[in-house]
């Protein structure tokens, strides 16, 4: 936060008029940050004018650019249509796609998703390096990671949907509710 300036009585002064309602929120405001009226709104219009004031909230935004990304959309949505179709009907460049943007991942999901993206991971690369025959007999690559058994559990679907639903709401109010 930039150095506070010291004011003087001789400093210039503004006046203006304000709606009621607005006035007693900036007194509420004012009195929950242990601060004058004059002190509140003189920091405010500093911070707005050096472009400091929504900091948080821009690098809030910042940091989920790859979350609003199209490729994590179109991700997350040919995740979902393998729940149904376990067929890989996706080529090469498009599979490539899809392992390029899990990798972003990491840099930008909490770690129980990124393990979760793993198995997503391991799976398209299994099906990548696949031979399209065997015994001469064309057979139809499937995916596994949507699936659970026994042995193995599939990718957690509930886990996505609780962050992307719930708790980027939640992280955003904390960031925006002062």
């Amino acid at each position: 936060m930039a150095k506070k300036i010291k004011i003087v009585n001789e400093d210039p002064s503004i006046n203006f008029r304000i709606p009621e309602p607005l006035k007693r929120e900036i007194h509420k405001r004012a009195a929950l940050e242990n601060k004058t009226v004059s002190n509140y709104l003189r920091d405010h219009l500093s911070e707005y004018m050096d472009g400091s004031l929504f900091e948080k909230e821009v690098s809030h935004f910042q940091n989920h650019d790859f979350i609003n990304s199209t490729e994590f959309l179109q991700l997350i949505v040919w995740m979902y249509t393998k729940r149904e179709d376990k067929n890989c009907t996706s080529d090469n460049d498009q599979l490539d796609g899809y392992l390029a943007t899990i990798m972003n991942m990491s840099m930008n999901l909490p770690k129980y998703l990124v393990a979760e993206s793993e198995k997503v991971l391991y799976d398209i690369l299994r099906v990548k390096n696949e031979d399209k025959k065997e015994e001469d007999i064309i057979f139809k690559k499937k995916f596994t990671f949507s699936k659970k058994s026994n042995i193995k559990s599939g990718f957690n679907y509930e886990r996505l949907e609780q962050y992307l639903l719930y708790e980027l709401e939640v992280e955003r109010n904390i960031i925006f509710v002062k």
